[in-house]
């Protein structure tokens, strides 16, 4: 064979050059990160929440050539801290109340940079059995929490987005063969965009989707979806599947999920609820009841990175059918033949689209030993309660009106000046840009963090408590600014 050098020329060439340095500067690089962090999380209420730079004032910081010349980690890191992490917004700040808020703890956060300095494969079992083993373990807590059957199967992925893609190609196989051609999915308005793009990535066209109605509280009316689901079925087509939320992002709307359950038994649907969040208030007794019939799906998404204080990346798709879920996935090219196991001894990448895999169980599992489900359903109760504390101090203040109760964690609302008359003409269009103006100056003063949404084509505010650094007073200081921001909106908006 033809080789480039001989095999003295690579005895000479060969001088084990490494990345690693010595064990001193390992430590004290990682003392100073933790340290770091430390002082982070301690401070972190005091501190402003983050900033957004343009793309040119990023450029002008941080473009550059990729440099030739070691520049040490003691001068990469400050770098950072400096250009880097100010930069961004801080989901984890006690007043935080945008979006879905993530705020992991400390010891998830130890585990995440222990699975990253392990590098643990965890992708079969050949080369992770006590990493799998550990996964194994934590989806079985999501199948007890939830009311799951013990065959259930389930991975971790890095999101939301990914779970819903693996649940949905599950189904898609199980019930059509892989051809979407004649399906039909029924979802309601209030469905996440991330069931839009799996549906859209397995191909299903916007014509097969059918947005079912939603109620005053934007849960799926049940009745409406028996009715479209008997109108396709007589049109020749194939009722397919039907996607529950189970804490929608734009309310937090549960929607009526044993009654859907029955109808998608009846119509030999597939059942998909999306409780991303929300799921994780079934460690709650009210949360429990809330989700009553979501032991009945087929399949089940959860984010441990959301309300389960966990870093991103954290999802989990568990499918009611392990078989199904192992047939969809399952492929054994001759260069892994090695790792082929028997179904007890699971090999993950049989279960989901990835074959490399990082160990991200390990910080769920680290997490709930630490401390304890007794521990995790405390702080999820609590932000249950904080939700609706914020919720009640909303509705006494002169100047804001909730447009939504709280469902797990999340209400909306919105802006009225003290008096105003919403009858006149041009009303509601002003307070539409009002409101518009006060996120605006909310997300510019980065001592509150809210997002807005559309519910009933009106632009209305969010509050979302999930973490478990939120207090009483980070919801009254919200108040008070929220009520002052929008008195300065007021004398700018026009009406």
């Amino acid at each position: 064979m033809a080789f480039d050098a001989s095999l003295e020329e690579l005895e000479e060439r060969i001088v084990d050059v490494t990345l690693d340095s010595d064990t001193e500067s390992m430590r004290r690089d990682g003392y100073r990160v933790v340290d770091w962090l430390v002082d982070r999380v301690a401070n972190l209420r005091e501190s402003p929440l983050g900033r957004e730079l343009k793309r040119e004032e990023t450029e002008s910081l941080l473009r550059e050539a990729m440099p030739e010349q070691p520049m040490g980690f003691e001068r990469v890191f400050e770098e950072y801290t400096r250009k880097v992490a100010p930069n961004a917004i801080q989901l984890d700040h006690p007043r935080f109340f945008a979006f879905i808020p993530s705020a992991p703890s400390f010891v998830s956060v130890l585990a995440d940079a222990l699975m990253a300095g392990t590098n643990v494969f965890a992708g079969t079992w050949l080369e992770s059995s006590g990493p799998s083993q550990v996964e194994l373990v934590v989806i079985d807590w999501f199948k007890q929490m939830l009311g799951l059957p013990a065959g259930a199967a389930g991975l971790l992925v890095s999101g939301g987005s990914v779970a819903n893609l693996t649940s949905l190609a599950v189904a898609r196989r199980a019930l059509l063969n892989d051809d979407p051609e004649g399906a039909a999915v029924y979802l309601s308005d209030q469905t996440h965009a991330s069931i839009d793009r799996a549906l859209r990535l397995l191909g299903f066209k916007p014509a097969q989707l059918r947005r079912v109605p939603t109620d005053a509280q934007y849960r799926l009316n049940s009745i409406e979806l028996a009715r479209l689901v008997r109108r396709d079925r007589e049109a020749g087509l194939k009722p397919f599947v039907v996607v529950s939320n189970a804490g929608a992002t734009n309310s937090g709307a549960v929607d009526p999920l044993a009654e859907i359950a029955e109808i998608a038994g009846e119509n030999a649907l597939w059942s998909h609820v999306d409780a991303a969040y929300g799921g994780f208030a079934a460690l709650t007794d009210r949360g429990r009841k809330l989700l009553a019939g979501i032991e009945r799906a087929d399949s089940v998404v959860l984010d441990p990175h959301k309300w389960f204080y966990c870093p991103f990346e954290a999802g989990c798709a568990i499918v009611r059918n392990s078989r199904l879920m192992r047939e969809t996935f399952r492929i054994l090219p001759e260069y892994m033949a090695d790792v082929a196991r028997e179904e007890q001894e699971v090999n993950f990448c049989d279960y989901g689209v990835q074959l490399t895999r990082s160990f991200r169980a390990l910080k769920v599992w680290m997490g709930v030993k630490t401390y304890g489900a007794k521990r995790l359903r405390e702080v999820i109760d609590q932000c249950l309660d904080l939700a609706q504390y914020a919720a009640q101090l909303f509705e006494r203040s002169p100047c804001l009106e909730l447009v939504t109760s709280p469902q797990l964690g999340v209400f909306t609302f919105r802006y009225v000046p003290r008096n105003f008359r919403k009858t006149g003409p041009g009303a509601e269009e002003f307070l539409d840009r009002l409101n518009q103006d006060l996120v605006a100056r909310i997300l510019s003063s980065r001592k509150l963090m809210l997002s807005s949404t559309r519910l009933g084509a009106r632009p209305v505010l969010r509050f979302c408590v999930l973490n478990h650094r939120t207090r009483k007073e980070d919801v009254q200081e919200a108040l008070r600014l929220i009520e002052e921001l929008g008195r300065e909106a007021e004398g700018s908006v026009r009406y």
